[in-house]
């Protein structure tokens, strides 16, 4: 049996290692497309679909940091930080951003494999999951349905839409304009408050059946988090 082919972004203008570490995982079950610039990356984001993008942060014309936004166009596709940025303020603030992981230069080939391999895994675990349990909060994806103490939730199929939204990014923060084309089905244009108001009224939900452990969390100009505190404090 054929193993499945992943689509793997490469953004790296130092051209020698963009073709080594492209040519090491063609030969695994990656078909890699190498691009040299924040502007090239952009493009290729927008006009085909990935599977995870391995990213420098030290590109020559825009950094890693900043390009991260526009790389993160649905959230289960992760991004991985491969860098020779290796201070920890460095590895702090791209994990900070929304990196899913922060691979040191120079890496060892099979090491870069594992790590590759793995956030794979992780992203197909959480795309594939039909079902989550949070403490004593249960979400049921083919249902659409919560209970929590066993208890079911009067929620729509949008608020569950949302909560599931949430809960499937973990600690990852959220910005609008994702949130907007997933959710609202519409592009942010900077005023639109849909998002804020459906959430809301999420919130005041879940706070009116005991649920305060669970929220979703505004980050002043970034966007939303969601955040478990009984699962946190646990952890």
């Amino acid at each position: 049996m054929a193993l499945k082919t992943y689509q793997l972004l490469l953004i790296e203008d130092d051209i020698p290692l963009a073709e080594l570490v492209s040519d090491y995982l063609n030969d695994f079950e990656f078909n890699v497309t190498c691009v040299n610039c924040g502007q090239d990356a952009i493009a290729h984001v927008k006009n085909s679909d990935f599977d995870l993008v391995l990213c420098d942060i030290m590109l020559p014309d825009i950094n890693g940091f900043e390009l991260l936004p526009s790389l993160s166009l649905s959230p289960q596709i992760p991004v991985l930080f491969l860098t020779a940025m290796t201070d920890s303020v460095s590895q702090i603030k791209g994990l900070n951003a929304g990196a899913a992981d922060y691979i040191l230069k120079p890496v060892d080939p099979e090491v870069l494999l594992a790590r590759v391999r793995a956030n794979i895994r992780m992203m197909e675990r959480r795309t594939q999951s039909t079902a989550l349990t949070l403490g004593n909060l249960f979400l049921d994806k083919a249902t659409a349905q919560a209970t929590y103490h066993g208890k079911r939730l009067d929620l729509t199929a949008q608020d569950f839409q949302i909560i599931w939204y949430f809960a499937m990014r973990g600690d990852d923060i959220v910005d609008r304009d994702s949130l907007f084309q997933d959710i609202i089905g519409r592009t942010y244009d900077g005023k639109d408050r849909a998002a804020d108001l459906r959430i809301s009224r999420l919130r005041k939900k879940l706070s009116a059946v005991g649920l305060e452990e669970l929220t979703i969390v505004s980050i002043r100009n970034k966007g939303y988090v969601f955040k478990y505190w009984a699962h946190l404090n646990n952890a």
